[in-house]
């Protein structure tokens, strides 16, 4: 059974989920070349898509063209069936490893990339990880749902078919309760969303700049190298009007979302001769948890504003970040902006 364990000095939580170590990949050394994204063996998405495979099948949804697949993860870090409890280890605190772990099988094809699926389709799996957000806060154990997308070796990816994962679990992240708190303290100032500050100030200045769509009934979206970004060519996407939650993504905002993380997608590609990436969205806990509820969550929906991560691989960190927190990133986001507005984006 998996456990959370909080440190008190560093005040995070960690994920001890000593399961995962059952996988044969663990440990190893990434290999290299073609074989990082064409391992050995039948791909175990292609025969859960064949039917041939055993999986926990979730949900399903449809394009016009393939399908999303959603499945319980075979390897869970947290489980639906353990208990719910949480107890003191002299300093520490201990919480089992209540939760949900899914995978979201992208696409039916084997070797297609998110960013090579038609826009039409990569909307459709932006609306499974709505509808999968929507139905796992239903849980009250569950105090926050993370969606994100390992894509390659680097980026902690085991398997090459695309795919993304969703982990409902019952604490709240130490980043994303940064987070909260610096929205939260900036709205009680100004009576301002910090996010919606930072899209009309990013408007203004242009120098980070990559895409902006018209909106012409979603209010449309962002792209753009984040002024502190932490990482080489990082890239976020947010509504450029204010929205709290994104589980009321509708599908004219899922379509043009598509369209604008398409094109990037293809760019930093281009850029980067193929890196590796993360790819996370950035969601406000639930409110409604028997956990910390509404605690810290009043007014959210005028101050919290979510938004997509990506992050290309490129970088390890070494002793300065690993002691400090401080990321070390070699590109300024101005000259990356400047290098992926080259390329079209």
């Amino acid at each position: 059974m998996s456990e959370l364990r909080w440190d008190p000095l560093d005040r995070a939580w960690a994920l001890i989920a000593s399961e995962r170590g059952l996988r044969p990949t663990d440990f190893l050394p990434a290999p290299r070349g073609d074989d990082a994204r064409n391992p050995a063996g039948p791909c175990p998405f292609c025969l859960i898509v064949a039917g041939d495979g055993p999986a926990t099948r979730i949900a399903e949804r449809s394009s016009k063209a393939d399908r999303v697949l959603v499945v319980a993860n075979r390897f869970p870090a947290l489980s639906v069936e353990s208990p719910s409890q949480r107890r003191a280890v002299g300093p520490y605190d201990q919480a089992d490893g209540v939760g949900a772990h899914e995978v979201i099988i992208e696409t039916t094809r084997h070797d297609v990339p998110l960013r090579a699926q038609p826009a039409e389709h990569i909307a459709e799996v932006f609306l499974t990880w709505r509808d999968r957000v929507n139905d796992l806060v239903k849980d009250r154990r569950i105090q926050h749902v993370a969606v994100f997308k390992n894509d390659g070796p680097r980026s902690g990816a085991t398997l090459a078919h695309a795919h993304s994962q969703v982990l409902a679990a019952p604490i709240r992240p130490g980043r994303v309760s940064r987070q909260l708190d610096a929205a939260r303290a900036h709205w009680q100032l100004k009576e301002r969303c910090l996010l919606c500050d930072i899209v009309r100030h990013e408007l203004d200045d242009q120098a980070r700049v990559l895409e902006v769509t018209a909106g012409a009934t979603t209010g449309g979206f962002m792209a753009w190298c984040p002024y502190a970004s932490r990482h080489p060519f990082e890239v976020w996407i947010a509504p450029r009007r204010h929205v709290a939650r994104f589980g009321t993504l509708s599908v004219d905002d899922a379509r043009e979302l598509a369209h604008i993380t398409k094109k990037v997608l293809i760019g930093i590609d281009e850029a980067l001769m193929g890196a590796d990436l993360n790819l996370m969205l950035s969601l406000a806990p639930s409110a409604t948890s028997f956990g910390r509820g509404e605690d810290g969550l009043e007014h959210l929906e005028l101050w919290w504003h979510w938004h997509l991560e990506i992050v290309p691989r490129l970088t390890h960190y070494g002793g300065y970040e690993l002691g400090t927190g401080v990321i070390i990133n070699p590109t300024a986001p101005e000259d990356a902006a400047e290098h992926l507005r080259s390329l079209g984006v």
